[in-house]
């Protein structure tokens, strides 16, 4: 059976997580499992996208599934090596993996209906002075 083609989305979920990865950890986030478990960590309690997990993750496996090149996109700070594709590959694979094991998700409804909640109570507090 051929891997699902990925939709564009998918790959701006990828580029979320490589950015996140490169740049919001300062000098680049050490690709490990504490890594991988703190990224499926946050993923679960704030979404990159606005799409179920189970989607999320199908749609990182079908990335993963292609040839284009993932860890390319964003340069390095000065100084900052970059990740390698087979590194960073390999880190999404893992992630994929963890989120997966987090399941089974419930159906997407729910799991917006609990997104929305969830979001209008961090709304409200951070709209508290």
């Amino acid at each position: 059976m051929a891997a699902a083609k990925p939709k564009p989305w998918a790959f701006g979920l990828v580029n979320c997580i490589l950015y996140q990865a490169m740049y919001q950890e300062g000098v680049g986030a050490a690709l490990d499992d504490e890594t991988v478990r703190r990224y499926a960590t946050a993923m679960q309690a704030e979404p990159l996208y606005d799409r179920p997990m189970a989607e999320q993750v199908a749609a990182l496996r079908a990335v993963l599934a292609t040839d284009a090149p993932l860890a390319s996109t964003f340069d390095p700070y000065e100084g900052q090596d970059p990740f390698g594709e087979a590194e960073f590959r390999g880190f999404l694979a893992r992630l994929a993996d963890e989120l997966e094991s987090r399941g089974p998700w419930p159906p997407a409804e729910e799991e917006a209906e609990e997104r929305t909640r969830r979001g209008g109570r961090l709304r409200r507090l951070f709209s508290r002075r």
